[in-house]
């Protein structure tokens, strides 16, 4: 199945308004408490499943994109892979908070997810990706991640992680351990700081500034509770407690 969604938000005097709206199966496009939300409508992504999500914030404008609920990553019948592309642009003096809901990585699935965020010359973003590896007891499938942020077309940030049994140091130190909650964001817009590392007994984080007015954070915990209070930690704004604004330093 080939399935998208198209949003696209204008500054209109004092308001954020929705111009464009489009979607077919199994996406559906709400808007709640200033919210843009991701509804699935069906079991998805599925294997061979290609999935395209498109977002284009207008100059000016302050939109926040989320879900609903987690998407869980189902096997194909024949072992066929599926995939879900997310392309962002957000345009002069705009502000794009982009933070779904976690993908859940099934065991025997097999998926790559790819984001690319393209950011005006004074655009801000805040793009935080969850990630499950397995229900409990369960091995997760093949995942793939890609994250990438632009500035005027130059990177800020690319970021490539893969995951699962067939990967080299699965499970090892060199990838997540025994975590299984992994967390990847980017905040562009704020005064990054120094770096920092937090390490604890099942659960760690990294805080690494990448530009002058950007960091990213990592981290992977054996739950999400614990590993989104271990960002929280790092920075505040890494996780959303009130209506979407231009992070501040």
């Amino acid at each position: 199945m080939k399935a998208s969604a198209t949003i696209a938000v204008a500054r209109c005097g004092e308001r954020d308004v929705v111009i464009d709206q489009r979607c077919s199966a199994p996406f559906s496009v709400r808007q709640c408490d200033g919210r843009i939300l991701l509804a699935s409508s069906a079991a998805a992504p599925v294997g061979g499943d290609e999935l395209e999500l498109t977002v284009d914030v207008g100059a000016g404008a302050l939109v926040s994109v989320g879900s609903v609920a987690a998407s869980m990553v189902w096997p194909g019948v024949g072992g066929e892979s599926s995939s879900m592309t997310t392309t962002c642009a957000v345009g002069d003096a705009a502000h794009l908070d982009l933070s779904l809901e976690p993908t859940i990585s099934l065991a025997r699935s097999r998926h790559r997810t790819t984001t690319l965020v393209r950011l005006g010359s004074d655009a801000t973003c805040r793009v935080l990706e969850e990630t499950v590896l397995g229900r409990r007891d369960e091995v997760s499938g093949r995942l793939d991640l890609s994250l990438r942020v632009e500035r005027d077309g130059r990177p800020i940030l690319h970021h490539d992680e893969r995951f699962g049994p067939d990967v080299p140091g699965a499970w090892s130190s060199v990838s997540v351990g025994a975590g299984r909650h992994v967390v990847s964001a980017v905040l562009v817009g704020i005064d990054p700081g120094p770096p920092e590392v937090c390490v604890e007994a099942d659960r760690s984080a990294a805080w690494l500034p990448v530009a002058a007015d950007a960091a990213v954070a990592m981290a992977v915990g054996p739950d999400r509770p614990s590993t989104m209070n271990m960002l929280a930690a790092l920075h505040p704004a890494l996780v959303r407690t009130a209506p979407v604004s231009k992070p501040r330093a």
